[in-house]
């Protein structure tokens, strides 16, 4: 492990704008009853400090940090012994912060344990202790959680034993919002999104698929290019969904419409998505399931009034990493229900900083994450018949590949 202070048994990194990671390099007690893990240094040279680490990569926001359980660190001996002895090094982590906001569930939580795992563990022979481990996160990620570890996980928030372990590591390292960055890695084959993408393609594969029957709707069996048509009905929701559907066919795509729920398992999902050669949706956290689009493939984002830098940020330069061809539309006032918010309109007509507005008020954060949208057809049209033709290309080129 890289450790600051490798001779130290307890040293930690804490320079980093979102994460601290901690590395414990000698032999270690964990009692989960007291949120503690133990270090002593029979050389008595690492300090007698007690560390406080909240093991979620988001350490910048106060409101994720209070949804994280914190874990003392010491390299005082605890007054306990070993009940369950492990042979294999600890990754300790939390599931908390704003996990439950499929968005977050990757960028703070399966992107980050992708990149620590790979540059630490890359053999998988790990062992993942997990705090604020919610029983519908374990259920939904089943699939996923095998990718990262030889072994099962121990969910430290249930247990009630001590641990042992030859060492551990205490957090989890972010590269960005949605990024893997072969620059900050070690090594001679750094890794990126596709890498990660590769290793959904592996745990979502339909051959492995443990649900017999879809929940999700399917396309047809006829030879237009795939539509999957990520819909909302709940804020940001677009009012003529219909109509775009129609419009969509119309253009010439066989389109399946879909809504995520946090009951949708990720197999099918993952089904539907990477079988499509386009997806549109309006900006929010389901357009996400990108992911799961092979590179090649469209993504057309509508852009919701004001919310541009966040698009993009979340979703734009993602599709750019996974390989995929991608659309921003952008709302434009008269198509967005703000049309008849005074605020709103006034903004829009001056010059702002649109992240300002929206970050530093929780009053216009909800003006612009509640606004609706009707889309102008013929003008969405035009952008469907640009993304009918990217996905044109890239079905006769997966045609071809399959022949070779």
């Amino acid at each position: 492990m890289d450790s600051p202070e490798p001779n130290w048994s307890i040293s930690c990194d804490t320079t980093h704008f979102e994460y601290d990671i901690c590395y414990l390099n000698r032999p270690i007690v964990v009692d989960p009853t007291i949120a503690t893990l133990s270090a002593v240094d029979p050389t008595n040279s690492t300090p007698l400090s007690v560390i406080k680490i909240r093991p979620y990569p988001r350490k910048g926001q106060p409101e994720a940090m209070e949804r994280t359980k914190e874990l003392t660190l010491t390299a005082a001996p605890l007054n306990t012994s070993c009940a369950v002895t492990h042979n294999t090094p600890a990754l300790v982590f939390s599931a908390g912060g704003f996990t439950g906001n499929v968005f977050h569930d990757f960028n703070e939580g399966w992107v980050p344990l992708f990149i620590t795992v790979e540059e630490y563990f890359n053999d998988r022979d790990v062992i993942l202790g997990i705090v604020n481990c919610s029983d519908w996160w374990l259920k939904k990620y089943a699939q996923l959680l095998p990718r990262f570890s030889l072994h099962p996980i121990i969910n430290l928030d249930k247990e009630t034993k001590t641990h042992c372990f030859p060492s551990a590591i205490v957090g989890l390292k972010i590269h960005g919002v949605m990024t893997v960055d072969p620059t900050l890695q070690r090594g001679p084959n750094p890794n990126t999104m596709l890498d990660f993408r590769r290793l959904l393609a592996r745990a979502y594969n339909p051959s492995h698929a443990i649900h017999a029957s879809h929940i999700l709707p399917t396309f047809s069996l006829d030879t237009r290019p795939k539509l999957a048509f990520l819909n909302r009905s709940d804020s940001r929701r677009l009012l003529n969904e219909g109509e775009i559907r129609q419009a969509a066919e119309q253009v010439g795509f066989d389109v399946a419409v879909f809504e995520v729920k946090r009951e949708t398992p990720m197999d099918e999902l993952f089904r539907l998505i990477d079988s499509s050669h386009a997806m549109v949706g309006v900006h929010g956290a389901g357009l996400t399931h990108e992911l799961f689009l092979r590179p090649g493939a469209v993504l057309v984002q509508i852009v919701p009034i004001n919310c541009g830098w966040l698009a993009d940020m979340c979703y734009g330069k993602l599709a750019i990493r996974l390989g995929l061809e991608y659309i921003g539309y952008e709302v434009r006032m008269e198509e967005s229900t703000l049309q008849r918010d005074e605020f709103a309109m006034r903004e829009h007509l001056n010059p702002h900083d649109p992240a300002s507005s929206l970050m530093g008020n929780l009053t216009n954060w909800y003006r612009y994450m509640e606004q609706d949208i009707k889309l102008d057809v013929a003008r969405f049209k035009r952008y469907l018949e640009r993304a009918y033709k990217k996905a044109t290309i890239f079905m006769e080129k997966q045609s071809l590949y399959s022949q070779i």
